[in-house]
């Protein structure tokens, strides 16, 4: 078994099954980390019903890592998590949290082009995201269920 394929079946095994580290400085242009985010969750979950929820998600979360967390680094994870009854989705992005500010959903002005994706986060999770740190990083989570936003809505609609 040749090294990288040794990394591999470590990384898609558990305990670190659906994490992903990016050193920024071995991007080619860390502006693409969101795109490289969402091809990663397309790995991990396929054609899954809540798979372009995620996708937003995460983009506007590593987005925000990037812009504000003025970090080496960018960690991505992702968990299914039953809570009661219900299954979740749980999105985490880490960053090293050298930013003094928590991340807060602020209202842009009319001609701004950015400072909504916190806005949408907290739509498509319900409210259900959150921030928390310790030495040396800061993680931005948040929960979205399992069979994804549109299709619960879809399933309320018929009755199911």
């Amino acid at each position: 078994m040749t090294k990288e394929v040794a990394a591999m079946a470590v990384c898609l095994d558990p305990p670190y099954a659906r994490i992903k580290v990016w050193m920024l400085k071995e991007l080619e242009n860390a502006a693409r980390l969101p795109r490289l985010a969402r091809r990663e969750l397309r790995a991990w979950v396929g054609d899954h019903a809540a798979l372009a929820d995620l996708e937003l998600i995460t983009s506007e979360l590593v987005t925000n890592a990037l812009v504000h967390g003025g970090g080496a680094w960018v960690r991505l994870s992702l968990e299914a998590e039953e809570l009661g009854k219900r299954g979740y989705w749980r999105v985490t992005v880490v960053d090293p949290g050298r930013s003094a500010s928590v991340p807060m959903p602020r209202m842009p002005a009319p001609g701004e082009t950015s400072g909504r994706g916190l806005w949408l986060v907290d739509e498509l999770t319900d409210g259900c995201w959150g921030t928390g740190t310790r030495v040396g990083e800061r993680a931005v989570w948040a929960l979205l269920p399992l069979m994804g936003r549109s299709q619960k809505a879809a399933s309320a609609e018929s009755g199911d």
